[in-house]
């Protein structure tokens, strides 16, 4: 996904830009923001809503949700203007990434920026112009201004939010428009993207049946902690359960056996999905068990 915007090669001043709330071009260290990044009042006049992926906005007014089939696996929704004159899309992407550790809570909003944006470029492809960060209390939106090499007067102007949860969920709204219509484009964009609301992840845990044999077998001995890990992996990687910031750097210690004992009850019914990830992940965070 990338994040090309061409205020500069085209002449233009996006003043709207710099009244964004998620744009701060003065760049400070956050300390401490007790703001949420997401307002729930929106949920009352959103129209489109994905419950799979608990989020819900306002498209820009009169743009239609688009035929998706020849669209990445990643994209959840694509809004277009079906205007020819300024024609463009809207798209929203979500990847499921790691939880924002400690350690980088810790680090300044400069140092966060530039490991991001050289995530998100190729720099011998592209030119950053600008690019921004605001802290909430769970979590971040990185905005950048970037212009590809390739000046071409048809190229299409693009412009990009992400939204990046503690949890370790991650949204990309993202506007593609044509240069000449992308002025107006672009804040019908950045008003819709106020609407976006993303709700906290479901405290009910939910796992596949094959990693509930995995476990009774493996606390009777019949697989090895390899085997079992696979499927304490497959969880994270599916988002199903997060991985905590651990207090270790050391290798992995012995499991202890009482996480065996708990991984029979949860197999036999004993203890609920919940009781028994949090187990786990108490394993993870104090550097028991390690699942790179």
């Amino acid at each position: 996904m990338k994040l090309v915007f061409y205020s500069v090669l085209i002449g233009l001043s996006f003043t709207f830009l710099t009244s964004h709330a998620w744009a701060d071009q003065n760049m400070t260290i956050s300390t401490g923001p007790t703001s949420p990044m997401f307002n729930s009042v929106n949920i009352q006049t959103n129209t489109y809503s994905n419950p799979t992926y608990n989020f819900s906005i306002l498209p820009p007014h009169g743009w239609i949700p688009t035929n998706q089939d020849s669209t990445p696996d990643t994209t959840l929704a694509v809004f277009a203007n079906e205007n020819p004159d300024r024609e463009a899309t809207f798209a929203i992407y979500y990847y499921q990434g790691r939880p924002i550790s400690y350690s980088v809570l810790l680090t300044p909003d400069s140092q966060i920026l530039d490991m991001s944006i050289a995530k998100l470029f190729d720099s011998s492809k592209y030119t950053i112009y600008q690019k921004n960060i605001e802290r909430f209390s769970d979590g971040f939106v990185i905005q950048a201004v970037a212009a590809e090499n390739n000046t071409a007067q048809n190229t299409p102007v693009i412009e990009e939010f992400s939204f990046w949860l503690d949890d370790g969920r991650q949204y990309f709204l993202v506007l593609v428009s044509s240069r000449t219509g992308f002025l107006q484009n672009a804040a019908e964009f950045e008003k819709s993207a106020y609407t976006f609301y993303v709700g906290p992840r479901p405290t009910d845990v939910h796992i596949p049946p094959w990693v509930k044999n995995n476990a009774k077998w493996w606390s009777d001995g019949t697989i090895d902690d390899q085997n079992f890990m696979n499927g304490i992996k497959y969880l994270i990687e599916k988002g199903i359960m997060t991985v905590p910031a651990t207090n270790s750097t050391g290798q992995s210690q012995q499991i202890p056996s009482w996480i065996k004992t708990s991984a029979g009850w949860w197999a036999n019914g004993e203890i609920s999905d919940g009781d028994f990830v949090k187990g786990i992940q108490y394993l993870i965070s104090n550097g028991i068990i390690r699942v790179q």
